[in-house]
């Protein structure tokens, strides 16, 4: 992969953003052994965790590959995962959280058009319906076998590859930081005293 200078240095700060993020988050695996009949509410955030942990290797090999379309796919399932967190801890009671927590091991089919519209506006950025849902609509055209996601790859450049597999990065680390600052925030699984928050920050907000 032969990418212009200005690239190369780019590809470079994606590349410690992605490092960073997978070292800082590391110290969250300090909770102790939990079961989902026990304690569902830290099973859950603690099967999200390992699974956004897991993701960190293959954001690192997007970059390394210049792979645009695993970049989508990662960011598309961190996005999904990131609107049914929400979608579960934003509900009224103790009891619709619990529900929905069984629901989503029940493998219960969600209509993601609705669980997004159930999540109360207060756990969303502020240009959430606007901004992110088009940027979510834009990419998911991709992840089929269609022209378009064909032409990903087909006469384009390395340069342009990599132009188009950026902000996807820079997303999936967002939305993984948001999921992890929110468990921080509801004091689950001791995230907001194991993980450096301030650190959190510096990278959800490096770059973008």
């Amino acid at each position: 992969m032969q990418l212009k200078n200005e690239h190369q240095q780019t590809k470079k700060s994606l590349s410690d953003k992605v490092s960073g993020f997978n070292q800082t988050i590391i110290s969250g695996f300090g909770f102790g052994e939990i079961t989902r009949e026990n304690n569902p509410k830290e099973y859950f955030a603690a099967c999200v965790f390992f699974k956004i942990h897991s993701l960190g290797i293959s954001i690192e090999n997007s970059i390394l590959t210049n792979d645009v379309f695993l970049s989508i796919y990662l960011f598309r399932y961190v996005y999904e995962l990131y609107i049914k967190v929400f979608y579960i801890f934003s509900g009224s009671s103790e009891k619709e959280i619990l529900t929905r927590i069984d629901d989503f091991f029940n493998n219960k089919k969600w209509r993601f058009d609705i669980i997004q519209n159930k999540i109360n506006d207060r756990f969303l950025p502020q240009d959430f319906k606007e901004s992110h849902q088009k940027r979510y609509a834009l990419l998911s055209r991709f992840v089929h076998p269609n022209y378009e996601s064909f032409r990903l790859s087909l006469n384009r450049t390395d340069d342009q590859q990599f132009e188009f597999l950026e902000p996807n990065i820079h997303l999936t680390i967002w939305y993984s930081i948001e999921i992890i600052k929110h468990f921080s925030n509801i004091k689950i699984l001791n995230f907001h005293i194991n993980i450096d928050q301030k650190k959190l920050v510096e990278l959800q907000n490096m770059g973008t």
